[in-house]
């Protein structure tokens, strides 16, 4: 058994994850190309000197380097070995083509990289094929166990592919990374990430808030439920296990005082601390009081990752500047992070990791392809309604589809209810409001207009409110329900 799952990965982004090692091992002068085509069969080239095979001193190019995944070839029983070698066959021919007509220049190097692993046997048989095909080329085959290998070496792509940690044995490697009493202190921390490390998805926002910790050591995950906030900052957590910090979970400031540990690397989380809806308007107090003390014991080895709002920031940041208005405050602008853009590319990997993770029949992986386009176009997608969608709405869909009880107009309009039916998160997070809040939500309901100017939902506001005899400061409510239930946008920009 190799040391990571490198199947569940799938073949693209095995194919960039290759690309990310190669350009850490042997620097920037290595050339990658997209999968969409157009390589000439190469999915990563250099025409110059590089330090490969080995780290010095430097050879002379050119090299190509292609990858070949196989389909579960480190499965329980897997033989690999006859597809592994097919396609090797097939890539013969087209080297051969390619030289043929011109579009290769004969490499000095050709190295190919594959997933499944490589016995000796398989590894000089392999490479005696090739050389038949490129006498004049020196051969490099990187088998699964080379690949662990080189991701054994490199911290830095680790980080930035995560999901490489839900293919790794979790228990080992914390084993590796954490003393028995960091370990007790971080096991709220590893248990909210090991829910999640099987379907994660690495998102620009995600990139974001690394950029962000490193350079003020804390970060502010915004956006509406179920975009993914909690399973970026516990990912990011992870990530800093993995190399031996503590990850702490906080749900009020006194815990980050009271876990805190100036010789110890640490990472704090402050998941949900503003209410587990995260819509209790007044439960943000006491972070607001205590945040001014909190970020001056923030340094480069203590970090603290929020899941809230901005406002709750903001108002932070006012109580902070009646204190001690010399002390330096992060602009919120610079901590935030939206979390709650996804683009189409990221969408598509969020389905198909838990779609991976589900082990589907191939029936349902049928109607998932068939599909696929408007569940990632769907405007309510999220990452948890995708969840619920893949674990509890495609396996029925697709076994009525199956029996002859759905037409295929019939599953299309079931996707799309499922997915735009809200989850009960949101539900509770609805019931839990003021009631000068629900008032509001309920006047933009009444409206025909799926749009409506800011101006406009006041006064629609204030007219219920005094029917109904209530009354709250309008532009109060407004912010707060502002990236949760409420979008703005700017006049003429969707």
């Amino acid at each position: 058994m190799i040391r990571y799952r490198l199947d569940d990965l799938g073949w693209y982004q095995f194919e960039w994850l290759i690309q990310a090692l190669l350009k850490s091992e042997c620097g920037l002068a290595v050339e990658t190309w997209s999968a969409s085509g157009g390589d000439y069969g190469k999915d990563a080239f250099c025409a110059h000197e590089l330090t490969f095979p080995s780290k010095s001193p430097s050879t002379q190019g050119p090299f190509v380097f292609q990858v070949k995944f196989v389909e579960n070839a480190n499965a329980s029983g897997a033989k690999p070995e006859a597809a592994i070698q097919k396609a090797i066959e097939k890539e013969i021919e087209r080297i051969q083509s390619r030289i043929g007509q011109g579009d290769w220049e004969k490499p000095t190097y050709y190295s190919l990289i594959t997933n499944a692993p490589l016995s000796p046997s398989v590894r000089n048989k392999l490479t005696g094929k090739l050389q038949a095909a490129l006498p004049d080329s020196k051969i490099i085959l990187w088998g699964a166990n080379d690949v662990c290998d080189s991701l054994d070496a490199n911290d830095s792509i680790r980080r930035s592919f995560p999901q490489l940690l839900s293919l790794r044995d979790l228990d080992e490697l914390i084993r590796g990374a954490l003393n028995a009493e960091s370990r007790e202190r971080s096991l709220s921390a590893i248990e909210n990430a090991r829910m999640l490390v099987n379907v994660f998805v690495p998102t620009s926002a995600y990139e974001l808030c690394w950029e962000i910790l490193r350079e003020h050591h804390f970060a502010v995950l915004e956006g509406p439920p179920e975009v993914g906030k909690t399973a970026i900052a516990w990912m990011i957590a992870l990530a800093q296990i993995s190399q031996g910090w503590e990850g702490i979970s906080c749900d009020k400031p006194e815990d980050f005082f009271e876990r805190y540990v100036h010789e110890r690397c640490q990472i704090f989380v402050a998941d949900d601390a503003f209410g587990r809806t995260e819509y209790r308007v007044t439960s943000g107090q006491e972070w607001e009081k205590y945040l001014g003390r909190i970020l001056n014991r923030l340094d480069h080895q203590h970090w603290l990752i929020w899941t809230s709002r901005k406002n709750i920031l903001e108002r932070a940041k006012q109580v902070w500047d009646l204190q001690e208005p010399a002390t330096r405050f992060p602009s919120p602008g610079d901590v935030l992070v939206d979390a709650s853009h996804l683009t189409r590319y990221e969408k598509a990997l969020i389905l198909y990791r838990h779609a991976k993770s589900a082990h589907f029949e191939q029936q349902t992986k049928e109607i998932l392809k068939q599909h696929v386009e408007e569940i990632v176009d769907d405007p309510s997608f999220t990452p948890e309604r995708i969840r619920r969608f893949v674990k509890d709405t495609i396996p029925v869909l697709a076994n009525r589809f199956h029996k002859g009880e759905l037409s295929d107009r019939q599953v299309r309009t079931e996707i799309r209810k499922a997915i735009q039916t809200p989850t009960e998160h949101m539900r509770k997070s609805f019931r839990v409001l003021p009631p000068s809040h629900k008032i509001y939500l309920v006047s933009l309901l009444g409206t025909e207009r799926n749009d409506i100017y800011v101006k406009d939902s006041r006064k629609i506001y204030q007219q219920r409110a005094a029917a109904l005899e209530t009354s709250e400061n309008i532009d109060q409510i407004i912010e707060e329900l502002s990236e949760s239930f409420i979008r703005f946008v700017e006049r003429g920009k969707r």
